[in-house]
């Protein structure tokens, strides 16, 4: 990998590339997978229509977050705000555009209105709000002055403030009145008061708490714009033209004077100087700060790591969402994970952690947290006051006077909530026009996964899929945490929770995939995708009786039918617990089917050929050399479709006929009952001006290839070809964004500063839309690219690498390879991003250019997945370690290390290779030795080698299967082939990727680094 100071965006040359038809103007919430388990939300998108920007660099901000991020060293740029202003929707796409071209990082985002709609700390109230208590024969009335939060903030933090105008907002707390019998025994009486100058949305301002002005005063707010610069009222129609024949036309003037104005407020710090939070940084100082001290560490512990204070667990999965951003998230199509809570939370406080380790370990990235307090009982004037007794704004209180809020949303959306407390017993209620609103009252942590459109195995509707409810302390969950009879209890039930929970994260299964049988006469079919899934099968003509539960990786031995899968019926918990039993066990029920087909064999059944005579090459060891497996394509139906190039502007257009591909899909149909893998294809010819193609496809008729075929759509776009696999065409089509679907290559130089760092290397933008909203990722579905390239003078093809543009600013290598035969650079990816195309040589004094694992090692090593064992030398006969191969292994097919504290064997020590032995635990890749121990400083023998090799490619689901005839059975040794190793050497002689030297397959001969080369050269240059 590598990493830029700063985001390697401002080194690129303007890469947004926007389809160029005319699209309508419908939006939707940008839901994508990122690779990941659960869906990602982007709640800018979803309520701003006029943002245009689905990489755009807004965060929302809760209260909590806010004061963090207030108190926090560094300069950052915040944006006061929200949907339900029409200046900020008229505003926020210039001010995102401008801020992104002048380099800044992240606009952190606050909205004044806490619930988004009507609780506004910034805006006067009429009148406190009140809470009767009535305990016998007296009624307490408590007083809840909102105002109070916006107040202290101002005078605390924003002590330079500068308003458009004279306004003030004040607030007035008062001690709690009571009476009794009608007679008032306390009168309340006012013990603070304060005042701060009122500031109108949107008030974007740059920030640094420790900046002083020219005289040496504190100036926190270095710049600041409210308002266009005036207390006018404004909307977005007053930047478009006036000319009604212009339609929906901007006015640039208006537009570039607005910009020029948020220019000068960016323009007041340096773009290097911006800062930005992780959120490692909003969520674990938080909870840390109320640890609880009797444990005597940290809730999320932290280590030194050059000069820095890193987080053991790296960057956490946890989002903080406004309520508003969760009110609209639980209406949006996807498959979340959400946690109800606080960092004021003692219980929350003794899970967090867990919960962390735990989504990471089922793939889940994204764990959207919102806590029941809007300003999470902080008191900003008084931060040594314990915020665990406050509701000041707790809205899960009964009678609070916003439990409207809590009880609303709980029974608008989680329709099926299961809690400890019932409502006749325990509830959050309010009474509205004389009736009495009552819901669920549910404890915090309340961790539940969420559909919106989940529907039962009977038909009926439950949006939560499976929840965790248990309270325990920090100190008596820690895995070392014994009750009086010696047993681990509460750590144990909370794990098993989880781990019941996290097996269930979707509506539906999705990513199964039917294997046939190997051959007519067997019953060993498969269908694969069921890691960490809770389903069970049946053969879809059986009764619902026969459902048969799966675990592991797939369901094994089947014949050739349509299959019925479905997430089985499972227990969520919540309390109370019982010393004996556990936590209370609360069923849900089993999800809606979906149908798997698993094909019938086509083929002639294999017949014996004779064993294969290896070829000895005398100028080599016995490195295993694969044979590489072909994409299994049996009918290309193609159709030129013709386009128009702008020469002034080098962009193509090209759009497909429904026709056309009604005729495609035709082929491919009569292709596939015969039972060929079909592929839609379409060409589009360029000139040569062209550096821009795109191609749009009907979107009924995109539905219509990913709903009739199971063919993958390749499109050759004259300057680079894209090859959407089945799983990614199906993934397209069912995304929630409308409009034509529109494929767009384009190829675009770095800037000069670009050039600097990388040299003149040619960028590639990939991108796909739906109308005129980008889709970037495809659900696990893959995309095969080919580009064009030429070598240079003094390149070699092993040193050719690609390398995509993450949104962190980062390069990140990726799989890819230089094919001589076709002149292109070829990788697969599951998102469109920017991609260059990289030339990165490292040479060794001990791996001259006549060597056998000369191409090997350079290929390697100019991709990171090795180095030398100095700077200047490889030592490539040196014996490799396990502990060496896991590396090796795992950097080669990009599996990131786990972070530090994760399960590990028990040698695993703390060193360069032990992250990757807990991934390679955590995966199944590595088993170890027994005892808990994998002995990573032992010499790995070919055996153990292509052992793991075997369980990685499983488990990648990227194990070669055309077979070459050859059998173990030929080589001379393969009685010496360990029981464990059977398997993996039964699978990778049949398919060529080991054929072994002199008849012999040397199972317990000491692998060299330079032979372990070979091998993941073998696989990773095919």
């Amino acid at each position: 990998m590598k990493t830029f100071n700063r985001t390697l965006s401002v080194l690129l040359a303007s890469a947004l590339v926007l389809p160029v038809f005319q699209a309508g103007t419908a939006r939707a919430a940008e839901v994508s997978s990122f690779n990941s388990a659960v869906s990602h939300y982007d709640y800018f998108s979803d309520v701003y229509p006029h943002l245009n920007d689905s990489n755009h660099i807004l965060k929302t901000v809760t209260y909590e977050d806010l004061v963090t991020l207030l108190d926090s060293k560094g300069t950052y740029a915040v944006l006061f705000g929200g949907a339900w202003s029409d200046e900020t929707q008229a505003d926020i796409g210039f001010i995102n555009q401008v801020a992104k071209q002048y380099g800044v990082d992240t606009i952190y985002n606050f909205d004044t209105k806490l619930d988004g709609e009507s609780v506004d700390i910034a805006e006067q109230q009429a009148a406190p709000y009140t809470k009767v208590v009535t305990s016998g024969t007296t009624n307490t009335t408590n007083f809840y002055d909102f105002n109070e939060l916006y107040v202290e903030l101002v005078d605390k933090y924003l002590t330079n403030l500068s308003a458009n105008t004279d306004a003030t907002i004040t607030y007035s707390k008062k001690s709690p009145q009571k009476e009794s019998g009608g007679t008032v025994t306390t009168p309340s009486t006012v013990i603070a008061s304060g005042e701060a100058k009122k500031i109108e949305s949107p008030f974007l301002f740059i920030y640094d708490k420790d900046h002083k002005d020219g005289e040496g005063n504190a100036a926190p707010i270095i710049a600041s714009l409210e308002k266009h610069g005036s207390s006018a009222d404004y909307t977005w129609n007053d930047f478009l033209t006036a000319d009604p024949n212009d339609g929906d036309a901007l006015d640039t003037a208006k537009v570039d004077s607005y910009k020029e104005q948020v220019l000068n407020v960016f323009n007041k710090v340096p773009a290097a100087d911006y800062d930005s939070l992780t959120n490692w940084d909003f969520i674990a100082p938080a909870f840390n700060k109320h640890e609880d001290q009797t444990v005597g560490r940290d809730i999320f512990p932290t280590h030194e790591e050059n000069g820095q204070v890193v987080g053991d667990d790296g960057e956490l999965v946890y989002e903080h969402v406004t309520y508003n951003e969760l009110t609209h998230l639980l209406q949006s199509k996807g498959n979340y994970v959400i946690l109800f809570g606080g960092s004021w939370c003692p219980n929350t406080q003794a899970a967090i952690r867990f919960i962390n380790e735990y989504a990471k370990k089922y793939n889940v990235d994204k764990v959207y947290f919102w806590d029941t307090k809007l300003d999470a009982g902080i008191s900003v004037l008084d931060p040594s006051a314990d915020p665990h007794n406050s509701t000041f704004l707790q809205v899960r209180d009964t009678n609070h006077p916003l439990a409207k809020l809590y009880v609303d949303l709980t029974n608008k959306y989680l329709t099926n909530i299961k809690t400890q407390y019932l409502p006749a017993s325990n509830n959050v209620n309010y009474t509205e026009n004389g009736t009495n609103v009552v819901a669920n009252k549910l404890q915090v942590p309340y961790l539940f996964a969420y559909n919106k459109d989940n529907v039962n195995a009977d038909g009926s509707k439950a949006p939560i899929l499976g929840h965790v409810e248990l309270m325990y302390t920090w100190k008596n969950i820690q895995p070392d945490y014994a009750v009086a009879d010696g047993t681990i209890r509460n750590h144990t039930n909370y794990t098993n929770a989880l781990n019941k929970l996290l097996t269930r994260l979707e509506a539906t299964p999705t990513g199964l995939t039917g294997v046939a049988p190997t051959s007519s006469a067997n019953n060993n079919g498969q269908i694969t995708g069921t890691t960490n899934k809770a389903v069970e099968y049946k053969l879809k003509s059986a009764a619902d009786s026969a459902y048969t539960a799966v675990s592991g990786n797939a369901i094994t031995g089947l014949a050739a039918g349509t299959y019925s899968v479905r997430y089985a019926a499972k227990n969520g918990f919540n309390g109370p617990t019982n010393a004996q039993t556990g936590p209370t066990a609360v069923p849900y029920a089993a999800g809606q089917a979906v149908d798997v087909v698993v094909p019938a064999y086509v083929g002639t059944d294999p017949t014996p050929t004779p064993t294969p005579t290896p070829t000895p090459t005398p100028s080599t060891p016995s490195t295993p050399v694969p044979t590489p497996t072909p994409v299994p394509v049996d009918a290309v139906n193609t159709v030129k479709v013709t386009g128009t190039t702008d020469s002034a502007t080098g962009e193509t257009v090209a759009a497909v006929s429904a026709s056309d591909v009604a005729s495609l899909i035709t082929k491919a149909s009569k292709a596939e009952a015969a039972g060929k893998v079909a592929v839609i294809g379409f060409q589009v010819a360029g000139t040569t001006d062209t550096t821009s193609t795109q191609l749009t496809i009907p979107r009924d008729s995109f539905n219509s290839i990913a709903s009739s075929t199971k063919a993958a759509v390749q499109a050759d776009l004259a300057i680079g070809s894209v090859t959407f696999d089945s799983k990614a065409v199906k993934s397209i089509s069912a995304n929630a964004l409308s409009g034509d679907i529109s494929i767009i290559v384009s190829q675009f130089e770095l800037t000069e500063e670009g050039k600097a760092v990388l040299g003149d290397r040619p960028v590639y933008d990939l991108s796909l839309f739906a109308g005129d909203k980008q889709i970037s990722n495809f659900a696990g579905g893959k995309v095969q690219v080919s580009l064009p390239y030429t070598l240079k003078a003094g390149e070699n093809a092993e040193s050719i690498v690609v390398y995509y543009l993450a949104d962190s600013g980062e390069l990140q290598t990726i799989r890819g390879h230089y094919n001589a035969a076709t002149g292109t650079v070829d990788f697969a990816t599951t998102h469109f991003s920017q991609y260059i195309i990289g030339f990165n040589k490292v040479g060794f004094a001990d791996v001259p250019a006549t060597a056998w694992f000369h191409h090997a090692v350079s290929f390697l090593a100019a991709r990171e997945i090795t180095g030398g064992t100095d700077a200047d030398h490889f030592s490539p006969n040196a014996e490799l370690t396990r502990g060496q191969f896991i590396v090796f292994l795992l950097k080669a097919y990009g599996i990131e290390p786990e972070a530090a504290g994760a399960a590990n064997f028990a040698d695993a020590g703390n060193t360069y290779y032990t992250n990757y032995l807990a991934a390679a635990k955590r995966l199944g890749i590595a088993t170890g030795s027994g005892d808990n121990k994998f002995n990573p400083n032992n010499k790995i023998t070919r055996q153990e080698l292509f052992t793991l090799l075997y369980r990685s490619l499983e488990q990648l689901g990227e194990l070669p299967t055309a077979k070459t005839g050859a059998t173990i059975a030929s080589y001379a040794d393969a009685a010496d082939i360990a029981g464990y190793a059977q398997t993996a050497f039964t699978t990778l002689v049949e398919t060529g990727v080991i054929k072994g030297s002199g008849n012999k397959l040397n199972p317990e001969g000491v692998s060299t680094r330079a032979e372990a080369a070979q091998v993941l050269y073998n696989l990773l240059s095919q």
